[in-house]
């Protein structure tokens, strides 16, 4: 019997590489922390419904969370206070194309064959099932249409060897064809057309399509008439994602989404205090500033690009220590009492389309090495027969840290900062397993315990 492959590949067929994985902490989320994570990821799923709906918009069925265990410091830098799960890249940032991530499941598997018991927590959406999850959605999708027979589905992509991540294609289509769904792979290879207000590939007429590349990456990568036929003449082709959501890909709506869900239902997105507009002065900051310092968001700054992250060196030296044993990345500005004048002056007469955010320390937990700092993306899927999100275990995104690390950037946990991909386990502990060998850092142990602060 062939060797499952479990690999996390890259890049184009038969020039595929392999993304570094963290395997040997798993990301546990579970218990009291689940229910405090799942909370805030319903309320951003509900304030982006919401923002689609009163402004017209199309939503996503596919989207991302990254939902941290965060804090701030106290008025000494001697504990950290404030402990909650954070939405730091929501709904409106994450709409993008790559969810869902098929890599949950091979890391997954991964920890099955280290003997770490995955399946001791009750998953929303089994890693397993995340496919078969995908399939119900679009087909289910496709019923509540009136629609009798199946649809006629396509993963549209980039060309080979531009792929995000070739495995996914692949594995995708044949989630489909083996439920029976017709179903093909679009790239400038197969030679798509438009025809009748419908996209066409192999001389079928496409109903559904998931696409996993970005709207201003299409005239690139099929030549602009073809992109604008695609995207725009199109209309009988319906995109899970369509390329309209594109346009929320930004920090300042965002922010906008969740304050009018906010003053609308009187529920709260828990995520960092968040100025816009003429709230951006030097006194605003500064009170950042006395908290833990800020993080400068420009309104196209997903994914990491673009964030600068400014820590108080003056006040929070003491916890960062402690938490990270060295933070000095790429990423990252140290602002102490010497330069913290000439950096507020920067927000005099600010006008440029951004917004500030409080810097909330990331949770990091101990490992052999030193130190490991984590995220979480938490994918979730919309079935619009059942009305509902469901969510699918993601990935979870570290970075080690600590005084042998050559970069230490400990607070931003994209792949610039040196972040790998590793396992994600979410949900309920089963009855009769226990949580001795799960391992969880300060943070996420008080969220356990139901605390909001800790001393380090």
């Amino acid at each position: 019997m062939e060797k499952e492959d479990l690999r996390l590949l890259i890049g184009g067929k038969g020039e595929e590489s392999e993304v570094p994985a963290y395997l040997d902490s798993p990301t546990w989320v579970v218990d009291r922390a689940w229910e405090k994570f799942s909370e805030v990821a319903k309320n951003a799923l509900d304030a982006y419904l919401l923002y689609t709906r009163k402004n017209n918009l199309p939503h996503s069925y596919l989207l991302g969370l990254d939902i941290l265990a965060t804090g701030v410091s106290d008025s000494k830098g001697e504990k950290i206070i404030d402990i909650r799960p954070t939405i730091l890249e929501g709904p409106c940032c994450n709409s993008y194309p790559a969810c869902p991530n098929i890599w949950s499941y091979r890391l997954y598997r991964h920890l099955q064959e280290r003997g770490l018991n995955p399946d001791a927590i009750d998953y929303p959406t089994n890693p397993a099932n995340i496919l078969k999850t995908l399939v119900k959605a679009i087909t289910d999708f496709w019923k509540v249409r009136g629609n009798g027979k199946d649809p006629v589905v396509a993963v549209f992509t980039r060309p080979y060897e531009q792929s995000e991540e070739e495995t996914a294609h692949n594995l995708t289509l044949n989630a489909f064809k083996k439920a029976g769904i017709e179903a093909y792979r679009i790239t400038p290879t197969e030679k798509p057309e438009t025809r009748n207000g419908k996209l066409w590939v192999n001389g079928r007429p496409v109903d559904i399509a998931y696409r996993r590349i970005e709207r201003i990456h299409v005239p690139e990568f099929y030549g602009k008439e073809l992109a604008d036929r695609i995207i725009n003449h199109a209309p009988e082709t319906v995109f899970i994602n369509p390329w309209k959501i594109d346009d929320l890909r930004s920090k300042t709506i965002e922010e906008r989404c969740f304050r009018e869900y906010e003053q609308e239902t009187g529920k709260t997105v828990s995520r960092p205090i968040t100025l816009l507009d003429k709230e951006i002065n030097p006194d605003s900051v500064n009170e950042m500033l006395d908290c833990s310092g800020y993080a400068l968001k420009k309104w196209n700054s997903t994914g990491g690009k673009g964030v600068f992250l400014h820590i108080n060196e003056s006040l929070v030296k003491n916890l960062a220590d402690k938490l990270y044993q060295r933070y000095d990345g790429r990423h990252m500005v140290l602002i102490n009492e010497s330069n913290k004048k000439s950096y507020l002056d920067e927000f005099k007469d600010f006008k440029e389309d951004a917004s500030i955010q409080q810097l909330r320390l990331i949770d990091s937990r101990a490992i052999k090495q030193g130190r490991l700092v984590y995220d979480t993306r938490i994918n979730v899927i919309y079935n619009e027969l059942e009305e509902k999100w469901h969510f699918l275990s993601g990935i979870s995104r570290c970075v080690p840290c600590g005084k042998e690390v050559e970069n230490g950037n400990s607070l931003l946990t994209n792949v610039s900062s040196g972040a790998q991909m590793a396992p994600l386990a979410m949900g309920m502990v089963k009855p009769g397993q226990t949580r001795e060998k799960m391992t969880f850092g300060a943070m996420m142990n008080a969220l356990l315990d139901g605390e909001t602060e800790t001393y380090l």
